[in-house]
């Protein structure tokens, strides 16, 4: 089959749709990505390796900088409605022009489009020309059930649940569907009455989480596809471990690792990445463990060095994870997996919904402690949950046997199968 995929966001939007382009590919199909990105990477050499074309690659934001101040923005918001209202009006609805054009393209020369779920442009491209169309949802948060209730609801039962459920979508309906029936009714298209229609596929809408952490339930339609995680776990083997690293990850017990990823922000907001740091310093120190902290330190005044903290601005997480106690880390789909994966018990430090999300269910399988909200946490909170992972023995136990489950899980092959069996052949 000739395939067009589309995917817009971050980093930890743009490579699970990397490693389904490599799958795709190796499986025989000939497929093109495309990608709007808040990452301005050149991705050349890695459709070269993978052998998919790449098409447009486009950025979100005039710069780092101005993608920083929208998350700040973000950050600053605590509620859920208001933070996806920023994000649609501030950084997708700006490339939604070039978006739909890409897309067109894309689906005058494939035969099946698959596209990242919030990517209304392309579903309406798809639906223009009548092709087929497949949507990735990276995470399970927004795919109502009577078994759970929406976001951090507690479940109270079917009818509580469904009503909660009825609920949450008049209310994200009001925020996106103004976004998405303006482009419809510009293409000539009829209205819709819910965002789901488009950011689930009744074709098929591939769930790209571990079964682990999103077991599918029962009343879900054919169309919800649990395939597993999106991952390509050759990105990084070409990287070392430095000497120095080395040296501090053998001289002594094992650290946790610390890091919050994209939510620490750029040196443009160095008192932001000031007041992160000195926050995981000190819960270090509080919790009385050696500790690798990630961050932006070039940025980063007024905190001493400390023999017990070792600081790096990245690392192989694969190569380095597995040699510490514990992860501190904001939740993000990516670093969630590799730290299980690794055997590691995780504390989660959330800012946005869908880290609330991945931090309870880490929590609901044993591996992870209290979830944490970036906008309320001390050191003091922090280090009461690194504590906590570190001496329950059960924890580490159950973060060892359910990281070697989810090292068997493929979920590229899944997905290509998933793709196969339903669409190859299909005329």
């Amino acid at each position: 089959m000739k395939i067009g995929i589309q995917t817009w966001g971050s980093e930890g939007d743009v490579n699970p749709f990397i490693a389904l382009a490599a799958g795709l590919s190796k499986a025989g199909h000939e497929v093109t990505l495309a990608i709007t990105s808040s990452a301005r990477k050149d991705y050349n050499d890695i459709a070269k390796k993978f052998g998919f074309k790449l098409g447009p690659v486009d950025f979100i934001g005039s710069s780092e900088e101005a993608i920083d101040t929208i998350g700040k923005k973000m950050f600053e918001t605590a509620d859920p409605l208001d933070q996806l209202k920023i994000i649609f009006d501030e950084m997708f609805q700006p490339c939604v022009g070039a978006m739909y054009k890409t897309a067109v393209e894309l689906c005058i020369s494939n035969d099946l489009l698959i596209g990242h779920f919030i990517n209304h442009p392309l579903q309406t491209a798809a639906e223009k020309t009548r092709k087929p169309y497949v949507t990735v949802s990276l995470n399970h948060g927004a795919i109502p059930t009577q078994y759970a209730a929406p976001g951090k609801l507690p479940n109270l039962g079917k009818y509580f649940n469904l009503l909660t459920w009825k609920v949450t979508e008049k209310m994200m309906n009001k925020v996106l569907l103004p976004f998405i029936n303006d482009l419809r009714r510009k293409k000539e298209l009829q209205s819709i009455k819910s965002f789901r229609s488009v950011w689930e596929s009744p074709l098929c809408n591939l769930i790209a989480v571990s079964p682990l952490l999103c077991p599918p339930a029962k009343d879900w339609g054919v169309n919800q596809k649990v395939c597993g995680f999106l991952r390509i776990d050759e990105n990084d083997n070409k990287w070392g471990v430095s000497k120095e690293l080395e040296s501090f990850l053998t001289n002594g017990e094992p650290p946790i690792y610390m890091t919050l990823g994209s939510m620490t922000y750029s040196e443009k907001n160095s008192a932001l990445v000031n007041e992160t740091n000195r926050l995981l310093v000190d819960a270090a120190k509080l919790a009385g463990c050696r500790a690798i902290i990630q961050s932006k330190w070039e940025t980063v005044t007024g905190i001493p060095e400390d023999v017990n903290i070792f600081r790096v601005s990245s690392s192989p997480y694969t190569k380095v994870f597995p040699r510490c106690s514990a992860v501190v880390h904001h939740g993000g789909a990516g670093t969630t997996q590799i730290a299980i994966m690794s055997g590691c018990p995780s504390v989660v430090i959330a800012h946005i919904v869908d880290q609330f999300l991945f931090g309870s269910e880490l929590k609901r399988l044993g591996i992870g402690a209290e979830v944490l909200n970036r906008r309320t946490v001390t050191s003091k909170k922090i280090a009461e949950q690194i504590q906590i992972v570190l001496y329950r023995k059960a924890m580490a136990e159950n973060a060892k046997r359910i990281g070697e489950k989810l090292k068997m899980e493929d979920g590229v092959t899944n997905a290509v199968r998933i793709i196969e069996n339903q669409f190859l052949n299909r005329n």
